[in-house]
């Protein structure tokens, strides 16, 4: 089952106002699937499954606050494939995808080259603009307290991924 690590965020108006700023060729992201991911696992099977959760388990830090703010890109600004929002505070975050990572790393999964925490809105599928860029660079698109990590199931569809928890561990 292919599969991923991940924070679910509520979808807010803010970040309903980005994506509706958006022009040109882009996927949306649906606001039922935005959240912030600490590890695409891939594909995995039931055994490879239990070991993430008790290495999730065993990485967990206790609830936390994070405040959603500003838009970046990647690559860069000057040639978007995709749209994010960024998260202030995420040190707690960081610490906890930095262990399971390394803990899976144990197991025979790749090791990041780098993690930035970032919800991803949109997926550009050629040039796009934003319009009123300059107001959504420092925008506050959502404060939350995080109070739990899901390993999510996620499948293709030609409409889009769907996404089905298969486990949820409290912090």
């Amino acid at each position: 089952m292919r599969s991923f690590i991940a924070i679910e965020v509520p979808f807010t108006k803010e970040m309903e106002s980005l994506q509706n700023s958006i022009d040109g060729r882009v996927k949306l992201v649906e606001r039922e699937n935005v959240h912030i991911t600490l590890k695409f696992l891939g594909e995995i099977d039931e055994k490879t499954f239990e070991m993430v959760r008790q290495i999730v388990e065993d990485c967990k830090v206790g609830s936390f606050k994070i405040t959603l703010r500003g838009v970046g890109f990647f690559p860069n600004e000057r040639y978007v494939r995709v749209v994010w929002i960024g998260v202030d505070n995420y040190e707690p975050i960081e610490r906890m995808a930095r262990c399971i990572d390394e803990k899976l790393r144990k197991i025979g999964f790749q090791r990041e080259k780098s993690y930035v925490p970032h919800l991803t809105v949109a997926r550009a599928k050629g040039r796009i603009t934003i319009r009123n860029l300059e107001k959504f660079k420092n925008m506050r698109f959502a404060e939350m307290e995080v109070k739990e990590i899901k390993i999510k199931k996620s499948t293709l569809t030609p409409n889009g991924p769907v996404y089905e928890d298969l486990a949820t561990i409290q912090l």
